[in-house]
Order: structure tokens, then C-alpha cells, then sequence
């Protein structure tokens, strides 16, 4: 490894000390999942795809707004689940780049005439994507990141929003998951996000997102885990749907590219 590399190590490592990562993990360990939950994993159960099938499924079969119409009045399931994979992506109507979930709400508004969308952190919300990312289980992630000049400024803005260090720990997405791939924090091996960084293997990770977070015995969109690394880091939190957000999911999930979707996945 390059010295450059050496020193951003030495850096993350004292950093990770002196913000009290010990304490952090006691913490963890300690964090109990419910009885519901245990039931399920003893079972085989995976409690993300119960909430997609039951909550997901009942909304998106259920009419709504003016025009009293459901999900399923205007999409076929075999046709959704060859779009899931390609966002986010550009969207001609607004001349920019939208995430499925934004795309959801922008479907209730204009298709379905709800006067309110359900917002990005709602249960609604992330139970109508995590139905649709199971419903294209198997289906490839393929995202563009090039295709015209918007697409390429939000690609290249997540990469920047990616390698970008700040926050009081002056840490990155770049600095736990490429820097010091392959380190233990918290109990958990950090690992790339893509399929692999300096030969140490990835995750896929926005192949597996929405997940169900055993620790917090819910369903996470890929969105909210970002934003809670970032609270784990100690940087300011990029609000769900911003331009900062949805450009950095592009980015990460342009690390998956070609990747078969998975999700919603199982996670501590």
C-alpha cells in the first residue's frame, strides 16, 4: 500500500479511538432483536420480505387518490421488475435524476392524484420499494451513468459526495469502504460496496438495500443507511431525496452494476 494510503489508515484509527469506538461496540453487542424476530430467523424467515409481501403488496394493489387507482391498474409486475434495476435514473418530465422512491411519489401525484405522496421516510413509502426491489429479485442492477449531460453531472457529483472527507472525524464513504477495506469496525469486516476494491471482495451492497436491520427490527432504505453512517461518523446528514443523496446512490449503486438483486436483504 502506498503511503498515502498507510496515512489515511493512521488517521481512521485514531480517529476511531478517540470517538470512542469501544463503547460504540459494547453498545451494539448489547442491542436485542424482538421475539418476533428471533421466532422468524429460527424459522428461516427473512421478517424484510413478510413486510414486503403484507404491507408492501396491500398498497401497492390499493387505489388511491382522485383518479382511485392502484399501483397495479397501470404497472404489470413483470414489466416493474425490469425497471427497478435501473434507478436511479433520469427522469425527462423534471430534467433530472430520480430515485425509485421518488419516483413512487411522483407516480401518486401525477397518475394516481394523491394530494400528498407519502414521504421518503414513511413506512408507505419504503414499503411500496422494498415490495418492488422483491418483486425484481433476480433482475440485474443497470444503471446509467453516462447517457446524457445530467446523468453524467449526478454520477460524477456521488463520486465526489463519496471520496468527499468532513464531519468532525474528517471521514468518507471512501475512507471505511475502499482505504480500509478489509479493517473490523464494530464487530463488522468493512468491505467495498461494489463487487471489489484493491483485490479485497464487495458487497454488491445496493443489490441488497432496502434490509432488514436486525438491530433495529425494521426495514432501512439504502438511503437511511447512508444517513446513519453518516451520524456514525460524525457528519452533517444529507437529507433523503436531496441532490447530494440521490448522487450518491447512483454512484453506489452504479458500484453494483451487473449485479443480481437481492432484496430486500437480512443486516445487523
Amino acid at each position: 500500500m502506498k503511503l498515502k494510503g498507510k496515512v489515511l489508515l493512521f488517521g481512521l484509527a485514531v480517529a476511531l479511538t478517540t470517538y470512542g469506538v469501544n463503547k460504540s461496540i459494547s453498545q451494539e453487542a448489547g442491542q436485542a432483536i424482538s421475539e418476533e424476530d428471533l421466532a422468524l430467523y429460527k424459522s428461516g424467515i427473512n421478517p424484510g420480505e413478510v413486510f414486503a409481501q403484507e404491507v408492501g403488496g396491500a398498497l401497492f394493489n390499493k387505489p388511491m387518490g382522485t383518479s382511485n387507482k392502484s399501483c397495479a391498474s397501470c404497472h404489470s409486475e413483470e414489466k416493474l421488475k425490469k425497471a427497478v434495476g435501473t434507478y436511479p435514473k433520469y427522469e425527462p418530465k423534471l430534467n433530472t435524476v430520480i430515485s425509485l422512491q421518488q419516483r413512487i411519489q411522483m407516480c401518486q401525484k401525477l397518475n394516481q392524484g394523491v394530494d400528498k405522496p407519502f414521504p421518503l421516510n414513511s413506512q408507505e413509502n419504503t414499503a411500496l420499494l422494498t415490495y418492488l426491489k422483491y418483486i425484481a429479485s433476480g433482475e440485474k442492477i443497470n444503471v446509467d451513468t453516462s447517457s446524457n449531460p445530467v446523468v453524467k453531472e449526478y454520477y460524477e457529483y456521488g463520486k465526489y459526495v463519496f471520496d468527499l472527507k468532513r464531519g468532525k472525524r474528517n471521514l468518507s464513504c471512501q475512507t471505511c469502504h475502499e482505504f480500509a477495506a478489509g479493517m473490523v469496525l464494530r464487530m463488522q469486516r468493512l468491505t467495498p460496496l461494489g463487487a471489489e476494491y484493491n483485490g479485497i471482495k464487495g458487497t454488491n451492497a445496493a443489490a441488497h438495500w432496502p434490509g432488514y436491520r436486525m438491530t433495529q427490527s425494521k426495514v432501512v432504505t439504502i438511503e437511511q443507511r447512508f444517513q446513519q453512517c453518516m451520524s456514525q461518523a460524525g457528519m452533517k446528514i444529507l437529507p433523503l431525496g436531496s441532490k447530494e443523496m440521490v448522487a450518491l446512490e447512483l454512484y453506489v449503486t452504479s458500484l453494483a452494476n451487473g449485479a443480481t438483486i437481492e432484496a430486500p436483504g437480512l443486516v445487523r
